[in-house]
This record gives structure tokens, C-alpha cells and sequence, in this order.
């Protein structure tokens, strides 16, 4: 009798679990997008001798169930110096309404079906005795890896987007 009863208490315990992993399943989860095709043109903040301070912001979202967390983003610019010497280029990625000089992103919340803008910004110095126009005017087609890690129910993931900041977009800002 007493084996019955802890069968029918060990089943009753592992029905439950089972239960409580399905409502969770169905609970969703966050799903953060970078909507880098739909990014704006660049735009040119300023300019100072050598230096060409330019942004651009690309929007994104939550098309989850949950809300998200933007822990960090970051981007990678692929233009190496063993490839092209001329120019340096550096960038931030800030919120916007939210633009910081330092390397630092704020952690954001982010409710689920929402989003806002991420401002890109960048700065180009020219090198090798160059001037602006002249070093951007030799400038190939820059890729760039947009990178946000993002935390939801489950475990931290990093989003990944890649894009192309054009050789005739680059050149555009200092004519």
C-alpha cells in the first residue's frame, strides 16, 4: 500500500513538472532584431582638420513574448591597415537620446513588441600626410559587424548583424 501511495506521489510530482515546463514553454521568450537594413544614410557631424566625425542609427526590436535586455552592443569595423593606410576608422554604438563619449553602453530593457534606435558613430582620421578628401576618396566599401548582447528567460545571446557603409556614402560627407 505504501509502495502505491509514493508511486502515485512520485507520478503526481513529475506530472507537475511537466505542467509548469509547458506553461513556461509557451510563456515565450525575447527575440531582440538589429534592423540594419533599414539603417539611414550616414550623416556628417563635424569636421576638424584631419578628423571627419559622422553617424548613422540603425533601428531594433523586441518581436517576442517577453521582455529583453540589451546588456551590451559593440560593432567591429573591417578596414584593415594592411589593406588601406590611409584612413582610420573608429565608431560607437550609443542609444539614442543617449549619446556618450565613452565607450560605454547602458544596459536597456526592452518590452516586447517595442524597439527604439541604436546611433552609430564614427570617426575617420586621415593619415600618411593626407587630407580628408583625399584619403577618403581612395576608400573601398566598409563592412561592419553590428554586435548586441541580449539576455532573456534563457541564457545571454549575442545578435549579429553585418552592414555596408559605401565608399560613395563616405566620400559624400567631406565633398
Amino acid at each position: 500500500m505504501l509502495v502505491t501511495i509514493l508511486g502515485i506521489l512520485v507520478a503526481l510530482v513529475i506530472l507537475g513538472c511537466a505542467v509548469v515546463a509547458l506553461y513556461i514553454a509557451m510563456q515565450g521568450d525575447a527575440e531582440i532584431r538589429l534592423l540594419t537594413k533599414k539603417r539611414t544614410e550616414a550623416v556628417k557631424v563635424s569636421e576638424q582638420g584631419d578628423r571627419l566625425d559622422f553617424q548613422l542609427e540603425v533601428p531594433f526590436d523586441n518581436i517576442g513574448k517577453q521582455e529583453g535586455t540589451i546588456l551590451d552592443t559593440y560593432m567591429r569595423i573591417y578596414l584593415p591597415q594592411e589593406q588601406y593606410e590611409d584612413v582610420l576608422l573608429r565608431g560607437k554604438v550609443n542609444l539614442e537620446g543617449v549619446l556618450r563619449d565613452d565607450d560605454y553602453f547602458e544596459a536597456l530593457l526592452v518590452p516586447a513588441g517595442t524597439g527604439k534606435k541604436l546611433v552609430l558613430r564614427f570617426e575617420a582620421y586621415a593619415k600618411n600626410g593626407k587630407t580628408l578628401k583625399e584619403a577618403l576618396g581612395n576608400v573601398p566599401d566598409v563592412d561592419v559587424a553590428l554586435f548586441a548582447d541580449c539576455r532573456g528567460r534563457r541564457e545571454l545571446y549575442t545578435v549579429k548583424e553585418y552592414f555596408t557603409l559605401t565608399a560613395e556614402e563616405m566620400r559624400a560627407l567631406v565633398k
